[in-house]
């Protein structure tokens, strides 16, 4: 990455943030861990400009945490800032839901055809934490509805709370259980035949509940979840700084 030569209408800023978002919803940068210009200018080979624009666009997102002349480090959830966040994204789902009545039977098919497709999905990651890509292979299909919805600045801000509820259930290691899934599908199904977003909603609300009461609860020097308490957190991976993590990527 350089300073020069931005491709298409993407800006430079634009660049660095989706390459620092995607740092932070992967764990290259752990929750917790301190960001430092120096090192992010190194790593990045751009100048300091577009990286504080970045930072302060992660912070606005809710990923990143920054204190003026004190710090700037990777946001590290814990439960109640996640299911706050579950509850801001299901909020909006439900706004969004507003369009349901209106959609066709070709589009209510279509949102059904995404369901149906991310099962596989689901299935093969049902036994453990759930991926970043499994995670946003799920929000896509739970937004396919959102996608319909007339309103820019609602798909907006539904996009900044999918990407906090993400940073949030991975840092937890939250799982999306196979029957979590098959019982939102069930009920999303009647919902949208019945052009019910009231029903959609709720479905959407209690896929959110169960996949959060999955997360891990922090006990000592680890953390685990209920069926396996021994597990560690991605902090545990070992020792060494982000850069050395991130050399050749």
């Amino acid at each position: 990455m350089s300073d020069g030569g931005a491709a298409g209408r993407r800006s430079l800023s634009d660049d660095v943030f989706g390459v620092l978002r995607d740092a932070v919803l992967d764990g290259t940068l752990e929750p917790g861990e301190r960001l430092h210009d120096d090192e992010l200018v190194a790593w990045l080979g751009v100048s300091r400009t577009p990286i504080r624009s970045a930072l302060d666009r992660l912070c606005d997102a809710g990923l990143v945490e920054l204190s003026a002349n004190r710090y700037t480090r990777v946001r590290e959830p814990d439960q109640a800032w996640l299911v706050g966040s579950a509850a801001a994204a299901a909020g909006l789902h439900r706004a969004a839901a507003g369009v349901l009545p209106v959609l066709d039977d070709a589009r209510v098919d279509a949102v059904l055809a995404r369901l149906a497709a991310t099962r596989p999905v689901v299935a093969r990651s049902a036994a453990g934490p759930a991926s970043p890509a499994v995670l946003r292979c799920v929000g896509a299909a739970v937004g396919a509805l959102a996608a319909w919805s007339p309103g820019a600045v609602l798909r907006s801000a539904l996009d900044e709370a999918e990407l906090r509820l993400a940073h949030g259930l991975r840092s937890r290691r939250c799982g999306v259980e196979l029957g979590a899934w098959d019982a939102f599908v069930a009920r999303a199904e009647v919902a949208l035949r019945a052009r019910d977003a009231v029903g959609w909603s709720e479905a959407v609300a209690e896929l959110a509940r169960r996949v959060v009461a999955t997360a891990t609860t922090a006990s000592g020097a680890g953390c685990g979840t209920a069926a396996d308490p021994g597990s560690g957190t991605a902090a545990d991976a070992g020792p060494g700084s982000w850069p050395d993590r991130a050399a050749g990527q």
